[in-house]
C-alpha cells in the first residue's frame, strides 16, 4: 500500500512544480517589453488573463472529472499548454500573447491544478493537511525554481526558443507523470490515523456545487480568502519598490521578494501540519493572526524606514499567505465532502480572481494618494482584522 501511494504523490509533486511556472510570468516581461515596446500595464494584463482562465480551467476540470479519468484531463491540459507555449514563441502582437499565454496556458494549468490535487488527496485521507501543503508548496515554488531555469535560458537563447522548449517540456512531463495520477481502487484500504493525529472535525456530508453555493459558510470562507489573498498579493506586488523607497538596494529588494516566495512555500507545509494536529478552525485563526502580525511589523518598518524589520515582516507574511490554499483545500473537503471535492474546490479557488486584481491595484492607489506605503499597510491591517471576524462566524453546515 505504501508504494502505491508514493507513486501518485511524487508524480503530483513533479506536475505541480512545472505547473507553478505560471507564477514566473515576470521573467518574460522585460524581454517582451524591450522587443515590442509594450507598457507594464499591457504586459501585466497577460498574467491577469492567465489567472482568470486558470480559475475557469479548474471549474471545467471539476465537471469533466465526473465523467472522465484524471489522466484524460492531464492529456488535454498538456495539449493546451503545448499550444500555449509554442504559440507564444511565435507571437508578434499583444492579442496573440493574451490568447496563447493568457488563455491556453492559463486554462491548461487550471485543468492540471484541480485534477492533480483532487486525485492525489484520495490516496491520503489520513494526511489531508500535510499532503495538501506539500503539493501546494511545490506549486508555489515552481515559479521560483523553474523560473530561474527559464530566466537563464532567456539570457542564453532568447525568449522565443525558451517558450518553445517549455512547450515540449511541459507536455512531456505532464503526459508521463499522468500515468500514475489515477484514483485508488474501491477495495483500497488506507492506514488509520494515529490516535494523536485524530482531528476533532470529520468530513461533512457530500454536497454538490449548487448546495455549497447556497451555504453561508462558503461565502464567509470565500471572502476571508479574498481578503487575505489580496493582502498577500498587495505586498508581493509592491515589496521590491517599498524596500527601495526605504533605501534598500535593488539586490536587497530582490532578495526580500524572493524570501516571500520561499516562505510562501514553507507556509503551505506548516499550515498542513498545523491542521493535521489541531484542526481547521485553529489553523485558520492562527495564520490569520500571523498575517496581522506581519502587517504590523511592516507598519513599524515603513514608519522607521527599517530594512531589517521589513525583512522580518516579509518572512511572517510569506508563511501566512502560503497557508491560505491548504486551509481552503481542507475546508472544502471537511465542510462539503470528498465526492464533489474537485468541482467545489475549483469554485473556492476562484477567490484568486478578485484577490489578484484588488490587492495590487488598491495598494497602488493608496500609495499614490498618500505618498507612503504606511497607509497601505494600515488599510491591510484593518482588512485582516475584518477577515478574522469573518472566520469566527463560520459554522459547520
Amino acid at each position: 500500500m505504501g508504494m502505491k501511494r508514493i507513486a501518485p504523490l511524487i508524480s503530483g509533486l513533479i506536475i505541480y512544480l512545472f505547473a507553478g511556472l505560471i507564477y514566473g510570468w515576470s521573467i518574460f516581461v522585460a524581454p517582451l517589453e524591450t522587443e515590442f515596446g509594450w507598457s507594464r500595464t499591457q504586459t501585466s494584463t497577460t498574467f491577469t488573463i492567465s489567472m482568470i482562465f486558470f480559475c475557469l480551467g479548474g471549474l471545467a476540470s471539476g465537471f469533466i472529472l465526473k465523467k472522465k479519468s484524471p489522466r484524460f484531463i492531464m492529456i488535454i491540459a498538456a495539449i493546451l499548454l503545448f499550444i500555449g507555449f509554442a504559440g507564444a514563441s511565435r507571437i508578434d502582437s499583444l492579442v496573440g500573447l493574451y490568447i496563447t499565454y493568457g488563455v491556453f496556458c492559463g486554462s491548461g494549468v487550471g485543468l492540471v491544478y484541480n485534477s492533480n490535487i483532487s486525485t492525489v488527496l484520495k490516496w491520503f485521507p489520513d494526511k489531508v493537511g500535510f499532503v495538501s501543503g506539500l503539493l501546494l508548496m511545490c506549486f508555489g515554488c515552481g515559479g521560483m525554481v523553474l523560473g530561474s531555469v527559464a530566466s537563464a535560458l532567456i539570457a542564453d537563447i532568447g525568449w522565443r526558443t525558451t517558450f518553445f522548449i517549455l512547450a515540449i517540456g511541459f507536455a512531456a512531463i505532464i503526459i508521463i507523470c499522468s500515468i500514475w495520477i489515477k484514483n485508488p481502487g474501491r477495495n483500497t484500504v488506507f492506514p488509520k490515523p494515529k490516535s494523536s493525529d485524530k482531528k476533532k472535525e470529520e468530513p461533512g456530508e457530500d454536497m454538490n456545487i449548487g448546495q455549497m453555493l447556497r451555504r453561508k459558510s462558503f461565502w464567509l470562507e470565500f471572502l476571508w480568502a479574498v481578503i487575505l489573498g489580496s493582502a498577500g498579493l498587495a505586498v508581493i506586488g509592491h515589496a521590491s519598490v517599498c524596500a527601495q523607497d526605504m533605501g534598500a538596494s535593488i539586490a536587497v529588494a530582490t532578495l526580500i521578494t524572493g524570501i516571500i516566495s520561499v516562505c510562501n512555500g514553507l507556509g503551505r507545509i506548516i499550515s498542513g501540519l498545523v491542521f493535521d494536529h489541531f484542526g481547521r478552525k485553529v489553523s485558520a485563526i492562527v495564520f490569520n493572526i500571523t498575517m496581522a502580525v506581519a502587517v504590523l511589523i511592516m507598519i513599524a518598518a515603513t514608519t522607521a524606514s527599517s530594512i531589517p524589520l521589513f525583512f522580518a515582516g516579509a518572512v511572517v507574511l510569506g508563511i501566512s499567505y502560503g497557508s491560505v490554499p491548504p486551509i481552503l483545500s481542507v475546508f472544502t473537503n471537511l465542510f462539503y465532502g470528498a465526492k464533489n471535492y474537485a468541482l467545489n474546490y475549483s469554485a473556492m479557488t476562484a477567490n484568486l480572481i478578485p484577490a489578484s486584481v484588488l490587492g495590487p491595484l488598491v495598494a497602488g492607489a493608496v500609495k499614490t494618494a498618500t505618498g507612503s506605503y504606511t497607509g497601505v499597510f494600515i488599510l491591510l491591517l484593518i482588512l485582516v482584522v475584518l477577515a478574522y471576524g469573518l472566520q469566527l462566524m463560520i459554522k459547520r453546515p
